[in-house]
């Protein structure tokens, strides 16, 4: 389904760069015999705060709005246009998506072992919950009554 193949390529897009990055830096901590995340730019204390408060906005709190705000705007149709539910379903992509730079930015800014991981496990439910699966979409399609050609 084109639908799908379009929302796995904006996934990957925007995806993609943060696993490479954070790859990449990895590696280079591996090979110049560091700890991983040993904190390349150590943040002030308010970040902590501020980014794990960014990342529970972008992985839990930000998806589940953009959710209901759709739900609550179809409610009342008996179909929904297959262009309104793309839009909702990239929405929810590129605002969960977010999650993985705050923790990247987490692992690299010194961030405390609470907050880097807590950052880290709602980054992993952000890319794992809001991958656009065929049979997450399909499920998504037929409870908003998506209309398809």
């Amino acid at each position: 389904m084109q639908l799908i193949s379009s929302l796995k390529r904006l996934y990957w897009l925007i995806t993609g760069p943060a696993v490479f990055i954070l790859v990449c830096l990895i590696a280079a901590d591996y090979l110049a015999g560091q700890n991983p995340g040993a904190g390349i730019l150590p943040l002030p204390e308010i970040w902590h705060a501020i980014l794990f408060t960014g990342a529970a906005i972008t992985a839990i709190a930000g998806p589940v709005m953009l959710r209901v705000i759709f739900a609550h705007q179809v409610r009342q149709n008996t179909q929904v246009q297959k262009s309104l539910f793309l839009t909702f379903q990239r929405r929810l992509i590129i605002v969960s998506c977010i999650t993985p730079y705050l923790a990247l930015a987490a692992v690299y800014g010194g961030l405390s072992q609470f907050h880097a991981g807590g950052i880290i496990l709602m980054a992993l439910y952000g890319i794992y919950y809001y991958f656009p699966s065929e049979k997450r979409i399909r499920h998504d399609l037929k409870l908003f009554r998506v209309a398809l050609p």
